[in-house]
This record gives C-alpha cells, structure tokens and sequence, in this order.
C-alpha cells in the first residue's frame, strides 16, 4: 500500500471527524439550558452519506495485517473526535441562588418571564437563569389547562421562592399561586358583602371559599345568638353571605362576619324583659360561675352561683341545672347597650330564711351531712334548702385539733344549733362539749371565728387573764436579772493598749 493518502479518502475522514463534535455540542446546550428534575432525552439522527468506491474499500475489513498500515492512515481512521467544551451560563448562579435565598426568607416576589413549556409545568427565567414553575403553583385552581400554561409563555409575571436546593441550586422551584393570592386581596375592600361556600370546618370557625381566597368566619361572629360550635349552624357546602372585617396579608385570608347581617336582638329588649319580670328560658350553657340563659334568640342572660339558691352553697351550677333545660327565672337588671342581662333563679323559688326562726332554735338538736371542709370550719347541710356552718372554735376539742377533722360526706349527729341570724341568712352549729378542756378541770373558752373573739372580748378571759409573764417565771423559781445601771464610755476606752502607752506611758495599760 502507498505511503501517500488518497485525497478522496482524507476528505471523508474530514467529514466524519467533524461531524460528532457539532451534535455532541447540540445536546450540551439543550441539557445546560433546559434544567429540571426530569432527566431530558434527545436523540439526535445524523444522516450517513452514501458510501463512495473509496470509502467502501476502507469499511471492507482489509486482509493486510496491521503491522503493515501505514502510520498515518492508521492514525485517521482509528482517530476519535474530542469532546466539545460544555456551555457556561452567561449568568453568575452563585449571585443569583444568594438573591433567592434572601427573596424566599422575606416571602418577596420576584418578576419572570417565561419561557417554554416543559414536563410538568414551565420554565421561566429570573436574570437568565431558568427557575421551575410546576403546574400545581401556577394557577389558583387546582388543574389550569394547557391554554393557561401556554398563555405564559413569553410573558413576565411575579412568582414567590417555593424550594430551594443547596446541593445544587440550580433546582429551583418557584410558585405563582401567592402572588395571584395578593393581587385578589386588592379586590375586596373592609365592609364589602361576600358570598361564597364552606369547605371546611373546625372547633373555632368556618373557612369559606370565595373563588380566588378564602375568608374564614370565626365562632363568635357566625350569630347574635351563642353559638359553641359551627356545626350547629353550618354544615359543609353550605351558601353563606358575609361581611368583611379584615383583611390579612399575612395568612392571605379575609375575616368575615355573618351576624353583621342579622338584625340586632337586643333592640327592644329592655322594654321585652323588664327588670323585675319573671320568663322562662333555656339553659345554653354552664361554667363554673354561673350558668347562661337564653330569653330568645340573641339575647342571653348569666345566672350568677351566689343567684341559685337562698341557703345552700352551689359549687358547680351543674348541681341544679343541665343544658337545654328550660327554667324560670327573674330579671334582676338589663342594658341594651351593653348587651347585658343579669338573672336570679333563687328569686323564682320560696325563701327558706323566713321561716327559719320556726324550724330551727337555738339548742335544738339537728343531724346533717358535711358538704364543704374549709380552714375555718366545715359546711353541713341540714335540710334540702339549709346549709348550716360549723365554725372550729365549735367542735369538740378532740375533732378540733385534728387537721383534717372531717371529710365530705361525713354524718354528723347530734348537733345543736348555736345561733340563728334570718336576716344575715346566718345558722351556726356546734357541737356538745367544744367547750370542755383536753385535760384541765376548768372550761375553756373556744378560739372560735373572729368575729367570735372580738364578741367575747368583754365577757371572756382577755390578755389580763394571761398573767405576768415575770410572775410565771417566779412561780418555776427561775431567776430574774436586772440589767446593771449603763456607765459611761471615756474617749480612753476607744483606744488600743498600744495607742494608750504612745500617748500615757507605760502605766496606761495597767
């Protein structure tokens, strides 16, 4: 074989060797300019020209050995192309993912323009570099269609930071359904009338889908009337108007009001429930200080405890009453301005006080049941409508040093009654015996309430019945002292034995 390459068939090397590179930069591009999760596929046909005699004779395998190819034709047909240099970015990808990153903490939207449509959703691009915007963030509905996505294309809109990806940033994944959010909120204005549908609800509200936002009506503001759950007046798909009370920027919501619209109840109400008047009501609902009543629809009352009953300690209103019970009750005051209304329920029932001085005297002998233990004695009820109180200074001495001297529940027999006050709504028990001594032979007078030992003070023993305390300690032989009379103190006595011989000599010290 000659030495010297045939022209024909070096042009075909040429071809060949110049071919591969221009697809393979082709692909580079196309992957370094379109960047997305998905991985892109790209199958590129190069068409083959047809073989030439030449060319043909060098795809037949040669039967001459390869020791005996020339090295320069050795070298062109076994040659390969070198790979192209892969496109750089005509932008600075770490400035721009440090300007996401600050966009995305302060929620700051950030103006795009689109650019092509791909799997999933479209590309866009902030300062060249290409962002993902998926199909879910770009429309407030849940499924835009295609026109939507095309629509974009080419055009600039504002879209807000969703995901960022530090391994490598240039996976950024963007959302428009914000920013569409804010542009809504512009349209609705504070005491604007709105209609939309429950979507959901929950122990403090109800969400309300008004197309492009949701408006969400708490508790408090679905009636007049007291409403504890929406569930009540409400029900999922449900067709609501409302008043708009705020709007929020932050969460991206409206606050509504549908008692707005309702006419205001207590207009009249002062005229329809004098004070004074007995009706009879519902019972909405029970806390621990009181129980609430409804007298019609939007206007309710409390039932204060100290206004159940004329004699016994309620603790809980649930002792008398359960909701949705209907009772009678008196109207004790109202304000129509304040939407107030205080009731009495014991004003309704008889008042055990007026005849008490006819069932109980003093020194009679009763038998009760402890309700309350408290520091200063212990509730005993005696009849269904008293409630008596046993002071401590009442008891038994052996019961009266006792911490806890009795338990709720506890039968107490043989008591008598020590005093009874009707207008003080007052019947104090004791029992036999408080005023014997632990072991002394004289009485004692008990400790009793204070109120017991201010009346007692001038009939009683008083701090002279105490005695001298000197006197006492004479009486156990102890003995006295008397302080010495005070000297008087020299400016000599001030100073140390050392300043002393300075100044006197050496007989200063002695």
């Amino acid at each position: 074989m000659s030495d010297e390459l045939n022209p024909q068939e070096g042009a075909v090397a040429t071809e060949e060797s110049t071919t591969a590179p221009v697809a393979t930069e082709a692909i580079a591009e196309i992957i370094t300019e379109v960047n997305i999760d998905a991985p892109v596929e790209v199958a590129i046909e190069t068409p083959m020209p047809a073989p030439t005699d030449a060319v043909a004779a060098e795809v037949i395998p040669s039967e001459v050995p390869a020791s005996e190819v020339p090295a320069s034709e050795a070298n062109v047909s076994e040659a390969e192309p070198a790979p192209a240099p892969a496109k750089q970015p005509d932008y600075d990808i770490d400035a721009i993912y440090a300007e996401l990153v600050t966009a995305k903490n302060n929620k700051s939207p950030l103006e795009v323009l689109g650019l092509r449509r791909v799997r999933g959703g479209i590309l866009v691009g902030y300062k060249n570099m290409p962002l993902f915007l998926p199909t879910s963030h770009l429309s407030l509905k849940s499924n835009p269609s295609e026109n939507e996505l095309l629509g974009l294309i080419q055009k600039n809109f504002t879209v807000h930071v969703h995901e960022l990806n530090d391994a490598d940033k240039t996976k950024v994944i963007v959302s428009r359904r914000r920013s569409l959010r804010v542009e809504s909120l512009d349209e609705f204005k504070v005491g604007q009338i709105v209609e939309g549908k429950v979507v959901s609800l929950t122990d403090f509200g109800a969400f309300i889908n008004l197309g492009s936002v949701d408006g969400m009506v708490h508790v408090s503001a679905m009636s007049r009337r007291r409403v504890t759950h929406p569930s009540e007046i409400l029900q999922k798909g449900d067709t609501v108007r409302a008043v708009v009370k705020e709007i929020n920027q932050g969460s991206q919501r409206l606050s509504l009001s549908m008692k707005d619209l309702e006419a205001d109840p207590w207009t009249g109400a002062a005229a329809e429930f004098p004070a004074g008047g007995k009706h009879t009501g519902k019972v909405k609902s029970l806390t621990d200080f009181g129980a609430y009543i409804e007298l019609k629809p939007g206007v309710e009352g409390l039932v204060h405890i100290s206004e159940m009953s004329w004699a016994r300690r309620i603790k809980h209103p649930s002792e008398l009453f359960q909701a949705g019970q209907e009772i009678t009750v008196q109207v004790l005051e109202i304000s129509e301005e304040k939407h107030k209304v205080a009731l009495g329920y014991k004003q309704t029932q008889p008042n055990p006080w007026d005849g008490i001085n006819e069932r109980f005297q003093v020194g009679q002998v009763v038998t009760g049941t402890v309700k309350e233990v408290i520091n200063r004695g212990v509730v005993v009820n005696i009849a269904d409508d008293i409630d008596a109180f046993m002071p401590r200074g009442k008891m038994h001495p052996s019961v009266r040093s006792q911490n806890a001297p009795f338990n709720v529940g506890d039968k107490i027999e043989n008591v008598l009654v020590m005093d009874v006050v009707a207008e003080n709504h007052s019947l104090i028990l004791g029992m036999e015996g408080f005023d014997q001594g632990s072991g002394d032979d004289a009485p004692r007078e008990p400790r009793g309430e204070r109120g017991e030992r201010g009346g007692n003070r001038g009939g009683g023993r008083d701090r002279g019945d105490r005695g001298n305390r000197g006197g006492r300690d004479r009486d156990r032989g102890e003995q006295v002292s008397i302080p010495e009379a005070k000297q008087d103190v020299s400016l000599a006595d001030l100073l140390s034995d050392e300043e002393k011989r300075k100044l006197f000599g050496d007989d200063a010290s002695s």
